[in-house]
């Protein structure tokens, strides 16, 4: 292991805290903050329960969703959402590093407390998990150009097929 990483639990490091009930009357689609469920974003609200950027890990239904939320949010009751010490993990590092565990092995209706908290990680220095995540944010802006050149060439390659059909179809093709 690289210099000044550490294993812990996670539990040594997060805290999972439950989202709360949201009544109907209360979300609004034109709302100023947004309403998390277990597979993302549902709906919005004028009110919010978190007042800070955070992590939302799916507790029911889409268990081990995990979503990154940019500012103030309700988390419904059927998440978690993360609360850590922000001088010892950067929120996107914390992020991606949840992304890689698989949170709800097999297929589960929901995800224990006790079981997140039990596993264990390596985790470097602040610095270096910054330094990790503006590698992984490059590399995401690389991948998302590359995403958009392989879309463009699929669509032409659908509109390619179509033409060679309808050519093949009207006698034209030779």
């Amino acid at each position: 292991m690289k210099a000044g990483w550490v294993t812990k639990t996670l539990g040594e490091l997060i805290r999972l805290e439950y989202g709360k009930p949201l009544p109907d009357e209360r979300r609004k689609a034109d709302g100023k903050y947004p309403v998390y469920g277990a597979n993302g974003e549902k709906h919005r609200t004028d009110e919010f329960y978190h007042d800070k950027p955070s992590i939302i890990v799916g507790r029911k239904g889409s268990a081990g969703e995990i979503n990154l939320t940019a500012g103030k949010f309700w988390p419904l009751d059927v998440t978690y959402f993360v609360e850590f010490n922000e001088n010892e993990l950067n929120l996107k590092f914390l992020y991606n590093l949840l992304q890689t565990l698989e949170l709800a092995k097999g297929v589960k209706p929901g995800i224990n407390r006790n079981e997140v908290y039990s596993i264990r990680v390596k985790i470097p220095p602040l610095p270096e998990q910054q330094r990790i995540v503006a590698k992984l944010d490059e590399l995401s802006t690389e991948t998302k150009k590359l995403e958009a050149i392989y879309q463009q060439k699929l669509t032409a390659l659908a509109e390619l097929k179509k033409s060679i059909l309808h050519q093949a179809f009207t006698g034209q093709l030779h």
